[in-house]
């Protein structure tokens, strides 16, 4: 954690005092701050999915629903930091767009859990009912 606050504080502090002299090189360094502040958080992430998958196993969960899980995390993160991106360097358009567009991804990954969820329940039901 400290070497990601390390990285922020010297990404900000280096994109404000350069925003003065060339803006455009001040988002340059906040895009370049946020990937490696990123690519951090992917390398701390391989653990965290190795205790997600042994969970899953211990509980019966099938390994599809955590897969589809953490690929709505990824492109959730993904799409932030685009949005967050795109909006920093005054494209306030494309950071729009790329927020929907994040948004039809997550439901369209999202749907074989709904489908499954739904099937689930309309199985209970009959049997409840039955």
């Amino acid at each position: 954690m400290e070497r990601v606050v390390l990285i922020a504080l010297i990404g900000s502090v280096t994109a404000v005092q350069m925003r003065s002299i060339r803006h455009e090189y001040a988002v340059l360094i906040g895009g370049a701050t946020s990937v490696l502040i990123l690519l951090e958080l992917i390398f701390r992430f391989t653990g965290l999915t190795e205790t997600l998958s042994k969970l899953c196993s211990e509980y019966g969960v099938a390994p599809d629903m955590l897969h589809t899980v953490v690929k709505i995390l990824g492109i959730a993160y993904l799409t932030d930091f685009g949005v967050n991106i795109s909006g920093d360097a005054g494209q306030t358009a494309i950071a729009g767009a790329l927020e929907m567009v994040g948004k039809i991804m997550i439901l369209s990954c999202a749907m074989p859990a709904v489908v499954t969820l739904l099937e689930t329940g309309a199985s209970l039901i009959r049997e409840a009912a039955g």
